[in-house]
């Protein structure tokens, strides 16, 4: 072959086969998906360790701002399973707890937190322990948008903007922006050192929520991983689509295995795949059974896991509008969804309706996701819909992508009117802006995004002891919520910040509870419940003015017994409660 194409290198047409060659081997060989891969890895790995990362030189964890509430829940529940008793309990055959709310069964997927636990505690360092799942998620989950949105209109150009189009969400939270910052000559200067996100729904009153720019993927560490489980799914269905139903048999030790674990991992995904595959078992008849397989071997685990959870059914039910509810009306509606999709609202219609009829086939439950998120509420925090919506947005994106480039190469082919084709390039031009200018001011956000860090075992004197000193199913008593010096040692606290615990479905009010047990100074108030929540420690600060908090008394404390672990400074002191209501008598 190669003999071949060097003698005709030298002949009259050598330069036309040269080309027509290197044409035919960039289109077979996976250049692109290469160049693709290279560039998620790259991408995932600088925007994990961005946000997530160890100074070792100090022992601190360093957590960007953006993340620091998420990771207030998440750094308990790895460390639960590195230092503390759910691991026990998993290899005891028993559901680990919430380490932030224990006694109960845990209600939040945690297999993502528990392999970052695991991994930690095989000897990892807590930031490759996370970051290394994360980036293989997220990477995997870009690498999978190219794929599907080539299978779906076979246009690497596609491909490239609908990856584009995800990292740089197309919503006007720029309006929000350039409201804040008129535009002039130092727009791109405020653009690059941007530090806050223009619209930050619902929490900021805006229009445009909070759950399009890559902050979400960065709290929510397994969002993505979930998101690149449910699209290798559909991979995998439109691969098997064309087989015989014998030579897609084997495959049921992917589908059935990933499905089974599904409601302990993401439970979103769940009903995403679920929607998936019913349309798919109505218009693909060669999958139907393959379909019904996978449904039927893995409903055991996946019932067994929804009812584990037992969460309160009310959680479910009707909630039109989405975070509009209340304030519902049809042009309420299309206001908000224009703020929160912005063009892709119009394009996504448009390129659906032109789209090749093998991809209407295989996109449409998108629209069906779409509806029922709008429509239905399925956990306490209806926020928690967002999901939903972004899924929706990976095959949308593709759409949008479809209709820019078969656009372009409609205009490039007719080529005698030159200004029309030039009002149409700049049309295209302004399109591509308006579709990623929020998105790369949202980037610059997260880019610029500073570190907290948090002193971390050895070096910490708190956790510290309680690692050394406790046992690791121990349940302490907290006076503060965020990054508990027993948390980072691994081991339960009676309440972490509510928000956490609400939603994900726990109902009692403990920070009653919690004031009760500090402020009453009684032990025949304090004793009793120290006792029926299991309590062992109770860590006492000055804590007073916080609305959040209960007031604590150290001197009261003081008094009635002596701490078990006292800090240099006198300022934090653990207490036993063997130890402290040794002389209250039931």
């Amino acid at each position: 072959m190669t003999s071949y194409i060097i003698v005709q290198y030298v002949t009259p047409n050598s330069k036309s086969f040269m080309k027509k060659s290197i044409f035919h081997l960039l289109h077979s060989t996976p250049i692109f998906y290469a160049l693709l891969s290279i560039f998620a890895i790259l991408f995932s790995s600088w925007l994990m360790f961005h946000t997530f990362s160890f100074d070792q030189r100090t022992q601190s964890i360093e957590i960007a701002g953006k993340c620091w509430s998420d990771f207030g829940a998440h750094i308990p529940l790895i460390r639960s399973f590195s230092m503390g008793g759910n691991f026990d309990r998993i290899i005891h055959f028993k559901l680990p707890e919430y380490p932030i709310f224990p006694g109960e069964p845990i209600r939040y997927h945690f297999i993502f937190y528990m392999i970052v636990g695991l991994l930690e505690k095989a000897g990892l360092r807590i930031d490759w322990a996370l970051n290394i799942p994360s980036i293989i998620g997220f990477s995997s989950f870009l690498i999978l948008i190219g794929i599907i949105s080539y299978k779906l209109f076979r246009s690497y150009a596609i491909s490239l903007f609908s990856v584009v189009f995800f990292l740089f969400n197309g919503s006007f939270s720029l309006l929000k922006f350039f409201e804040k910052n008129p535009i002039s000559l130092a727009t791109p200067w405020q653009i690059i050192t941007a530090t806050q996100f223009p619209s930050f729904g619902p929490w900021d009153q805006g229009l445009v929520s909070a759950f399009w720019n890559l902050n979400i993927y960065t709290n929510q560490r397994h969002l993505a991983a979930g998101f690149a489980l449910g699209l290798g799914f559909i991979a995998l269905l439109l691969y098997l689509e064309k087989k015989s139903w014998k030579k897609q048999l084997p495959f049921l030790f992917i589908t059935v295995p990933l499905l089974s674990f599904l409601p302990y991992f993401h439970q979103p995904m769940l009903l995403i795949i679920g929607l998936f595959m019913a349309w798919y078992f109505l218009v693909f008849p060669n999958l139907r059974i393959f379909l019904l397989l996978t449904g039927l071997l893995s409903e055991g685990p996946i019932i067994f896991q929804l009812l584990s959870f037992a969460k309160d059914a009310s959680a479910f039910g009707w909630y039109p509008g989405y975070l509009l509810h209340g304030n519902f009306t049809p042009l309420s509606f299309l206001t908000y969804w224009f703020h929160n999709l912005g063009l892709h609202l119009i394009l996504i219609p448009i390129g659906f309706f032109l789209s090749p009829q093998r991809a209407k086939k295989i996109l449409l439950p998108m629209f069906f996701l779409f509806l029922i998120a709008n429509c239905f509420k399925f956990s306490v925090e209806i926020a928690a819909n967002h999901k939903f919506f972004n899924f929706f947005m990976i095959f949308g994106n593709m759409i949008s992508a479809y209709v820019l480039v078969s656009l372009y190469y409609k205009i490039k082919r007719c080529s005698k009117h030159l200004f029309i084709c030039r009002f149409v390039y700049l049309l295209i031009g302004l399109l591509l802006l308006l579709l990623t200018l929020s998105g790369i001011i949202d980037f610059f956000v997260v880019y610029n995004d500073h570190t907290i860090p948090i002193v971390d075992i050895p070096r910490s004197e708190i956790p510290t002891w309680i690692s050394e000193h406790t046992p690791k199913d121990a349940i302490v008593l907290n006076s503060s919520y965020l990054y508990h010096p027993a948390s980072i040692a691994g081991r339960s606290i009676f309440l972490g910040w509510p928000y956490f615990p609400w939603s994900s479905g726990y109902k009692e009010n403990r920070m009653l509870i919690m004031n009760k047990m500090y402020e009453s100074k009684d032990p025949n108030v304090f004793c009793p419940l120290l006792k029926k929540y299991n309590i062992s420690y109770v860590t006492v600060e000055p804590v007073s003015g916080n609305p959040d908090l209960p007031t604590i008394a150290p001197s009261y404390f003081r008094s009635v017994d002596e701490p078990v672990f006292l800090t240099e400074n006198n300022q934090y002191a653990i207490y036993s409660t063997d130890s402290l209501c040794q002389t209250f008598t039931p």
